[in-house]
């Protein structure tokens, strides 16, 4: 969950997170970097970045990060680059050690807009990995001889620009106009390969857009079952308005199905957001309060019964897109007995984010304060525990190809939903269409 306004990342695919991150990035007020002797710069930006996770991230010894080595690995190559596009992509190295869903890098506006593109590649995540489903018509790639004729051979994405494809890496993917860049791949028999792409010349970073419209809340009825798919707990993401708005909306609905016997609650693909918008809402669903602490204080924050107050039984489905405030929402409810969770493994993003802004402007997000439940384990980097494990794999998108998996899949989940509920089978189709009417 996140105490400011800044959104969660909520997938770790190669292009579509690079998307996400500038189309973020193009919206967020990002002060003008000092003019003056750029290693200067450079070393100011690369230190305030990194004192502030020393002092505030919680998670080193959880991924065996040796952070004062990272240090003086990446410092001197970042001081010493030849430029802006450089030095943002040894900053990007540095955060790369750190494995955390919740670390994302954002290079200064002025290095990026309008001077950074990055192939067209067609990915995926599945599994948690990225793999490239389809490339640019005018990109020959050498592809192993095992898979000359199998257009579902679809390889892991391993390296990007030689460096593993975890944390921020993905913002390897882009650079400047015209450059290369190198791309490792595993295949389906373990052979693992090389390619160098040519980013177009001309700049293709999507225009800004970090609202989901009114797709980030739907619910329907089908008999005496209910369905309500929330897409993010982040009022900016969601409603535009202040939190009380998003509150109001997620309790009105609610009301709306109060009369029903069982609830599905779609959580796939929730990044996360506030807890002054989560809290309550999930307060509407509890028995009796729950509490838990978070911060380097050990503040306790507590999540009490509220009205409408649904009483019904609740499935949650999540996926690995599930992040933060998402997966936080699912486990709570698991916690107290009031839901049975569905899905696929989710993101494991477990605390609060704080923000590092650089004195070139650029803008580094990081986990900071863990949200603990007394005497529940965490679910940092491993996500949350699942009732029914339905995960979406690679070797369904391999058999059945992209979108008869996806298919399958979301077919799979909502007929485990129905089942746990007790609701008839027959309502699967119907649920299936309320479902698809939310995807974006």
């Amino acid at each position: 969950m996140i105490p400011s306004s800044s959104p969660v990342r909520a997938a770790l695919t190669i292009v579509l997170v690079v998307c996400s991150v500038f189309s973020l990035a193009a919206s967020a007020a990002t002060p003008a970097a000092p003019s003056g002797d750029p290693a200067t710069l450079y070393a100011e930006t690369f230190d305030g970045h990194w004192e502030k996770l020393r002092d505030g991230y919680p998670y080193f010894e959880l991924y065996g990060v040796d952070w004062e080595g990272e240090r003086a690995h990446h410092r001197p190559r970042a001081i010493a680059a030849a430029n802006d596009s450089e030095f943002a992509w040894e900053l990007a190295r540095l955060f790369a050690a750190l494995p955390d869903p919740h670390v994302s890098f954002i290079p200064a506006m002025n290095t990026i807009m309008g001077k950074w593109s990055f192939p067209d590649i067609d990915t995926k995540e599945i599994g948690r990995r990225p793999y490239v489903l389809g490339w640019p018509e005018d990109v020959q790639i050498e592809i192993p001889p095992a898979f000359v004729d199998d257009p579902r051979a679809y390889p892991e994405i391993t390296t990007v620009m030689g460096e593993p494809v975890v944390g921020t890496t993905e913002i390897l993917a882009a650079g400047p106009l015209g450059s290369i860049l190198t791309l490792g791949l595993r295949w389906p028999d373990g052979t693992e390969t090389e390619h160098d792409l040519k980013r177009p010349d001309v700049s293709n970073l999507p225009p800004p857009s970090n609202h989901f419209g009114d797709k980030w809340l739907v619910t329907g009825r089908v008999g005496d079952f209910g369905y309500m798919r929330i897409r993010s707990f982040d009022p900016k993401m969601g409603t535009l308005g202040p939190d009380g708005k998003m509150t109001t909306m997620l309790r009105t609905e609610l009301r709306e199905l109060d009369d029903t016997d069982g609830l599905i609650l779609d959580l796939q693909g929730n990044g996360g957001g506030l807890v002054a918008a989560s809290d309550p809402f999930l307060g509407n669903l509890l028995k009796k309060s729950r509490t838990y602490t978070w911060g380097n204080s050990g503040g306790k924050r507590v999540i009490r019964p509220r009205i409408p107050r649904y009483k019904g039984e609740i499935v949650a489905i999540v996926d690995a897109r599930s992040a933060s405030g998402g997966e936080w929402a699912a486990r709570i409810l698991r916690d107290a007995g009031r839901a049975t969770v569905v899905g696929g493994r989710t993101a494991g993003a477990e605390a609060a984010v704080h923000t590092s802004t650089g004195a070139d402007g650029s803008v580094v997000n990081f986990s900071a304060w863990p949200m603990v439940e007394p005497g529940v384990k965490p679910f940092q980097h491993v996500g949350i525990d699942l009732d029914h494990s339905l995960p979406f794999t690679i070797e369904d998108v391999r058999e059945h190809g992209i979108e008869a998996a996806m298919e399958n899949v979301r077919r799979a989940r909502f007929a485990k939903a129905l089942e746990v509920l007790g609701a008839p089978a027959s309502d699967l189709e119907a649920f299936i269409e309320i479902a698809k009417t939310a995807d974006l």
